[in-house]
Order: C-alpha cells, then structure tokens, then sequence
C-alpha cells in the first residue's frame, strides 16, 4: 500500500501552521481574510490546506464549497476526511444575495496555477460574494506559476492578504518523515540518500516507500538500512510524472543540464539548444519556477542532488554520451584571429593582448586558488558544487587566455601577472 505525504504527520511546518492559525483566528474576529500558499511541486502545499481544514473545523469553520482544484476534472485533491461541514456555500446563502449570519467561512482552491479563466472568474465572484463576511480564503499554487491569476486574486481589495512560501523542510524534519514512512529511524547511510532530496516532502515519501516496496531496504537493530544503490522506479515515476506538467522546452532544457552535472553553464547549454545566452533568459526563468533548479543571482544548480540523478536518468546512455561529446566540443576554446598588420604597422583587427594580463572572474580565481592547494578536478568540481566537465572547461580556458600548457605554468602565470599588477599601476 503506498503512503502519501497527506496519511503522515507534518513535519517542519511547525512556523507556517503558526502563521495559517492567526490568519483563521482573524477570520473568525476581525473579518475576511486571503492566504496564498506557494512552493515548487512537493514541497507540501496541499498537506498543508488539509491541515488547514482541520484547523478551522476545530475553530468552528463551515465550507464554503467543497475543496477546488485547477484541474480540469476539479477533482478535490486531497479528498478532505475531516467529517461533514455545515454547506453554507454559496448556493445556499451568500449566493443568493442574504445575509451570513452562521459560522465563519473557508474558501480553499489547490494547484491554482493551473485556473483557467473560466475558473478564476468563479472564484473572484465567490472572494466578491463572501466581502464583508467572517471568511477565510486559502489559494495554494506552484512558484512562479499563475502569475495573472494569482495577481487578481491579490488585487481584489477584500480583507487581510498573506502570502506564505513554503521552504525546504530542515534534515532534522526529513529524518523524522523517513521515520514515520518507515516505522523505524533510518540508519545514517539511509539518511544520507535521504538528504539528496533536499527536503521535498514528497520527493522523500516516493523514494522511501519505492525501496520498501522493491526490497531495497533491509531492518537490523532497529533501523532502515539501504540494501542496494539502484534508485526504485516509483520515485523515478514520480518525477517523470511532475516533468510532465513542464513546458517541452524547459524539459528539454532539465534534461540536458541534468546530464552535464549539478551547475547549469549558460554558456554551454546556449550552443547545444540552438539559442544565445539571452535566447535563454525566459526558459530559465521557467526552469527556476518549477523548484528543480535554484539560482542565488551567480549560479544555477539543481536543489536536489537526488533529483538531478533521477531526471538525467530518464536520458538513454546512448544519448547521454553524446550530450556529453556535443557539451565537450561547446566548451573548446575557440581559436583566435590571425594577427594581421595593420597599414600603419601596428596591430590589426585580429590582434590579441600578450598573455599575462588576464583579468580573472571570481569562478576562474577559485579555480586556480585550488590549483594552487594541489586539488584533483574532481577534488575541485566537489569543492565548488560543480561537474568536473565545468571545471576542465575552465582550465582549457585559463590556459589558453594565458598561452599555457600545464597547471604549473598556469601557476607561474598566474603569480607572474600578481607580481606586476603593482608595477602597471605605479
């Protein structure tokens, strides 16, 4: 049988369940109120509307309507079992224009991202309807998506408006939910696999329920041991199944840099996608809404280690190792201009600085910074969360700006141009 997210306890959300309690208890004293939950897919939004639900049954909420998704069936996701509500929908009163005078209402929309227009006017004519009522309204989306539906919901002037964004649950939470799956404590090399998931509450429920279901997991002295290294084909079916409700393009995109390592390089991917690194802008964007990847403002790296693995191996080997080649032969360094004369005897148009004097961005400095302390590149690619492919196609690069052919001479450049900086600028 398997366990989802929505049968455990919740774990880590201890700030957010603190923050949706006030927002009711205003809803019940002072008036109608807004709640946008969002979060990248599995990061338990819609765990949290349930617990939501029971919350305000406790409080002494009624529905206003049974639970909606943006789905197109609109089936109720979950399916609420926290005992009848009393309907006092809108049908049967504030749709029908009389005054609420029962117990305080709960509007609450799942997956709002995917509203389409039809849906959305509902649901502002409902937020319209339940204006100047004791109301609570709770919209969970997906960040980064619903931007248009989102922002009207936010705009209508109706109460108090929170947005809560729902982070990655700490290693101490993930332990306790691999607990809970388990029965058991997970041993410290089971935890490990489970911190690759970087705290998507989801991600961990499929990985564990999966190995328990294909006997990758053996019990001995009272916890969870991993009892093999293949990753099981429901969590591999899980993320197939979220890939899905991706853009082509951004899939082909995930893909790709998935292949490559854990850093997206822009300057690879742009060639090997038939684009320019601008070209790229709007695709990461999306690729930074779905939560499969995260950018700090320098650099693009998958959150999850777990989830880099499982999307490059939806990629055939075959394919995998010429993505590879085509990346190998994007990070060549291209070969300079001939230098030519120019009339006047000085340098001509394809003239290129002598090398020595090579102005170093902060990723080329902490490669050779690590050069210099002896590290392999692979010691390096660890150190710096990067593919060794990303850290030989700096090498190439620093070799060739300074006409060089080792890392010793690279070394010896490197100090050489350090020497004669004060020089240049007396």
């Amino acid at each position: 049988m398997f366990v989802t997210s929505l049968d455990l306890p919740l774990r880590g959300r201890e700030r957010e369940l603190a923050h949706i309690r006030d927002v009711l208890v205003h809803g019940c004293t002072e008036g109608s109120a807004l709640l946008v939950i969002e979060g990248p897919p599995g990061s338990g939004k819609t765990r949290l509307l349930r617990s939501c639900a029971t919350m305000a049954q406790e409080m002494g909420y009624a529905m206003a309507d049974r639970p909606t998704t943006g789905r197109r069936d609109d089936s109720p996701r979950p399916r609420y079992k926290h005992g009848p509500f009393t309907r006092h929908g809108l049908r049967s009163g504030l749709g029908l224009g009389r005054a609420h005078t029962g117990p305080p209402l709960l509007l609450l929309i799942d997956e709002a991202d995917r509203l389409g227009a039809e849906a959305l006017e509902t649901l502002l004519a409902r937020r319209a309807g339940l204006h100047g009522h004791h109301a609570v309204s709770v919209v969970a989306h997906r960040s980064g998506k619903g931007p248009e539906s989102i922002g009207a919901v936010l705009a209508t002037p109706t109460g108090r408006r929170d947005r809560l964004t729902l982070s990655p649950l700490a290693p101490a939470a993930s332990a306790l939910l691999a607990a809970d799956v388990l029965g058991v404590p997970a041993a410290p090399s089971l935890i490990e696999l489970v911190d690759q998931a970087e705290g998507l509450p989801r991600l961990i429920v499929a990985l564990l329920t999966g190995l328990r279901e294909e006997q990758g997991l053996r019990i001995a002295d009272g916890e969870a041991h991993l009892a093999g290294r293949g990753l099981p084909q429901r969590v591999r079916a899980e993320v197939a199944a979220t890939m899905e409700t991706f853009s082509p393009d951004c899939r082909q995109l995930l893909r790709m840099a998935a292949v490559l390592g854990r850093e997206l390089e822009y300057e690879v991917l742009a060639p090997m996608l038939r684009t320019s690194p601008s070209g790229m802008v709007q695709l990461m964007d999306e690729a930074v809404a779905t939560g499969a990847v995260h950018s700090d403002g320098v650099r693009t790296v998958f959150r999850s280690e777990l989830l880099r693995r499982l999307i490059a191996g939806s990629v055939p080997a075959s394919l995998k190792r010429a993505l590879l080649r085509e990346a190998q032969e994007a990070r060549r360094p291209r070969v300079p201009a001939a230098r030519t004369a120019a009339p006047g005897g000085g340098p001509g148009p394809g003239y290129q600085s002598r090398p020595g004097s090579v102005p170093l961005n902060d990723r080329q400095s902490a490669v050779v910074r690590l050069v210099a302390e002896g590290l392999t590149n692979q010691q390096i690619a660890h150190r710096l969360e990067v593919s060794p492919h990303t850290v030989n196609y700096h090498l190439r690069k620093l070799f060739h700006s300074y006409g060089v052919r080792s890392r010793i001479d690279l070394l010896r450049a490197v100090e050489r141009q350090r020497e004669a900086a004060p020089r240049l600028t007396g």
